[in-house]
């Protein structure tokens, strides 16, 4: 990729924006039902995704290093962990309080799109490289086992950790999927098999985007617009917390395709899923929304840039 600054790199990015459209249009007009959601989310979540993440690392050299797992793990841990302490800061700040929306500003803000935004990201700028999809998804793993912990604990004011997230079937896939890269078994998976892993992998990303739309459509509402609320999140998320992942990715002591892991984790907005789990606990879902979709908007300008900031910092 060029370091150079690139503004058609927004092009690039827009198929991820016209699949969640289609998905938002195809709620409006009734052909996805809500009905519909608990089956598209299973085949998506628990048999499409797991088989992409399986096919996608299977292979992939540098992760035969359980250090080198284990680091690419733990900066998922970091970036999440860094951006959810920015964002509780700024909730403070702002005076929002347990109740009013602190603790949905704070998990909605701080959590970025680690999951479809970037995966598709990947998918449409690098199509043919498996090394590097394999490390964003194992890097995805840390960012799951911060989210399901202690973001799901912020939303919910629960105190207990439950060790179920290890069995949620993107995060097992990854384990499983690195227990056969270190025995040596993938290297005797029949071919039929991984082409088989591939053709029902690649259902995982369109039918996770159309949902993603399903539920933009589902919860925002036309209630009063929190501009201030939301211009701060945005100014966070799509500005402040980007420093934070280029930052890393240009001083920490890793090899080149981790800091550009870093770099790509900068360009995305803020994830959809904060804002179902504050609508189920009594959150804001409201807020959510509309701090996720601004985000959503302002990563089309935003991406470009900080894609050219990120890999010019980092000599890629």
């Amino acid at each position: 990729m060029e370091t150079g600054f690139n503004p058609s790199l927004a092009l690039a990015v827009l198929p991820i924006y016209v699949v969640v459209s289609v998905g938002w249009l195809a709620r409006k007009l009734g052909w996805l039902a809500p009905e519909s959601d608990k089956s598209l989310m299973r085949l998506a979540i628990d048999i499409s995704l797991p088989c992409f993440i399986f096919y996608n690392m299977i292979g992939n050299e540098k992760l035969a290093s359980v250090s080198y797992a284990a680091c690419t793990i733990s900066l998922g841990v970091f970036g999440i962990c860094a951006c959810l302490a920015v964002a509780w800061i700024a909730a403070k700040i702002m005076g929002l309080k347990t109740g009013e929306g602190a603790r949905t500003f704070t998990v909605t803000t701080g959590v970025h799109n680690y999951g479809f935004f970037i995966i598709a990201l990947v998918a449409i700028i690098y199509p043919d490289d498996k090394d590097f999809m394999g490390l964003v998804l194992t890097h995805n793993v840390g960012c799951d086992l911060v989210f399901w912990s202690l973001g799901l604990a912020m939303l919910s004011s629960a105190k207990k950790f439950g060790l179920s997230i290890f069995l949620k079937g993107p995060v097992l896939s990854v384990f499983v999927a690195l227990f056969f890269i270190w025995t040596g078994i993938a290297d005797k998976i029949p071919e039929f098999a991984l082409s088989s892993l591939k053709l029902i992998g690649g259902a995982s990303i369109p039918i996770n985007l159309l949902m993603f739309g399903t539920l933009i459509y589902d919860l925002y509402s036309r209630e009063t617009f929190d501009a201030k609320t939301v211009g701060i999140a945005v100014f966070l998320r799509m500005g402040v917390m980007p420093c934070i992942f280029i930052g890393a990715a240009a001083t920490l002591p890793i090899d080149a395709s981790l800091k550009k892991l870093l770099v790509f984790q900068a360009l995305s907005p803020c994830g959809i899923t904060a804002a179902v789990l504050a609508k189920h606990f009594g959150g804001r879902p409201q807020m959510a929304v509309q701090i996720t979709v601004a985000t959503l908007l302002a990563a089309l300008p935003a991406v470009p840039f900080w894609m050219w900031a990120g890999m010019s910092l980092i000599g890629a």
